[in-house]
């Protein structure tokens, strides 16, 4: 593209500037051709009419017509030929006279139109004459001076004017060429920039980036380029990152249905094969209902996951001090069995938002609460405003969150303690429905946890 704009713009400026060239010779010529023909027409006039009276004035004092035009013509030409004008003396339509060399041994056989004064271009010799004829003033059309002007000097001077120009133009042209290269490397650089740079992401180098200074329309489209590659790279880093996430979450699944898989194929195939006692054979059918109860565990949570990602709820007012009593009488028996006692306190009266969700959101915290405390461990759940949110924590102080697992904990299939959820039939999904119960009531799910400390879980609701 930059050659064919070098090219395009090149030719168009050489053919503007040459014919501009042309036309101010052209003008210079024919401004200097007319000067010329009126100088060339008044001198002749001048010239006749100067002739024809002296001539005249010596006929009528008696002298000879012939001897005096001689003498006359001698006088004339000897005086304008310094200045490059030449004069021929017509009798009718012969010449007798003429001052020019090239002419003088062939006097009588040129003929010229006679009568009325006119001006014409001629060749003769090596040189170029403007030629004017007419009548010799007062000789009753008996005679016609021709008067002949020596204009070699100034075509010559009009062909140097014109090497002269072509040479500038040709120097000027050079310097353009030059000059109008870089201009356009200059010009192009920012697109030759955004296409090295296109060509990069296209081959899968999301992180390159073109740096133009200034504030013009290339470095708009720079900026404007770079905030594209920004977001190409943002996009293809989360396509990767949700690729990553689901290959994870079907190797996990894959993972977790597996074990309880093959302890069913196991055992069934112990009762089919092997000769057991009744005892045994009630055993064996405790396991495959206990690992088939487990894989239905895992795939109503899998489905409660999936029906949470598509759902739009209907925000209501909930009251906290009832969420927290009906929540409380589904964990009791649990919480008693554990040894671990729930405390509550509230500072709001409602929240705006779901009420199934919002207390399936607090049994699944109060579970993991529950899975990481001992006996005699104690919960928390509070409801209270912070910055202006309204927020539902759950605390408690059980084994606490390694810091550079946080993050994952939200991941489906993700265990801190793979071989204590697992003992407590854990299918590691709980707060992953949490964080879409979240994601739908527009509140930010966080976490905070020490080992051995203790797990604060709050879920702020950012619109109220």
């Amino acid at each position: 593209m930059k050659f064919r704009t070098f090219v395009a713009t090149f030719t168009l400026f050489l053919i503007i500037f040459f014919a501009s060239l042309f036309f101010i010779s052209a003008f210079i010529f024919n401004n200097q051709m007319t000067i010329i023909k009126e100088r060339g027409i008044n001198e002749h006039y001048f010239i006749s009419s100067s002739f024809g009276k002296d001539l005249m004035a010596v006929v009528n004092r008696g002298g000879d017509l012939d001897e005096a035009i001689e003498q006359l013509f001698d006088f004339y030409t000897e005086y304008y030929q310094k200045q490059n004008v030449f004069l021929e003396l017509f009798s009718q339509e012969e010449m007798i006279y003429s001052s020019l060399s090239e002419r003088q041994d062939k006097l009588g056989h040129y003929s010229t139109e006679t009568g009325m004064r006119k001006a014409t271009f001629e060749n003769i010799g090596d040189g170029v004459y403007f030629k004017v004829i007419g009548e010799l003033a007062g000789t009753d059309n008996k005679f016609n001076i021709q008067y002949l002007y020596d204009i070699s000097g100034e075509l010559k001077g009009w062909k140097d004017i014109q090497r002269i120009l072509l040479l500038v133009g040709i120097m000027f042209a050079i310097i353009l060429a030059v000059s109008l290269q870089y201009l356009l490397g200059r010009v192009f650089k920012p697109l030759d920039m955004v296409s090295a740079a296109s060509k990069k992401i296209a081959d899968g180098q999301y992180d390159n980036r073109i740096t133009v200074s200034g504030s013009n329309e290339i470095a708009e489209m720079a900026g404007s380029f770079n905030n594209m590659a920004e977001e190409i790279q943002r996009r293809i880093t989360q396509l990767a990152e949700a690729s990553e996430q689901k290959q994870q979450f079907i190797d996990n699944l894959a993972h977790e249905i597996r074990t309880p898989l093959t302890s069913v194929y196991g055992f069934a195939e112990y009762i089919q094969k092997a000769t057991i006692s009744d005892e045994e054979k009630i055993l064996a059918a405790d396991y495959i209902m206990s690992e088939s109860q487990r894989m239905l565990n895992i795939s109503n949570r899998l489905l409660e996951l999936a029906t949470l990602r598509n759902q739009k709820i209907k925000m209501k007012e909930v009251d906290v001090k009832s969420l927290f009593e009906h929540t409380y009488k589904s964990l009791a028996a649990r919480l008693t069995e554990s040894q671990i006692s729930l405390k509550w306190k509230s500072e709001i009266d409602t929240i705006y938002g779901d009420r199934d969700l919002l207390q399936s959101l607090l049994l699944n915290f109060t579970d993991n609460a529950i899975k990481a405390c001992n006996s005699k461990g104690v919960i928390i759940w509070n409801a209270y405003i912070e910055n202006g949110c309204h927020v539902l924590s759950v605390q408690d102080n059980g084994e606490g969150i390694p810091q550079n697992e946080i993050n994952k904990v939200t991941d489906p299939f993700y265990r801190v303690d793979e071989s204590r959820n697992r003992a407590k039939g854990g299918a590691g999904l709980g707060l992953s429905i949490c964080e879409q119960i979240a994601h739908c009531h527009n509140a930010m799910l966080s976490i905070e946890s020490l080992p051995n400390m203790g797990t604060i879980v709050k879920l702020t609701f950012t619109s109220s």
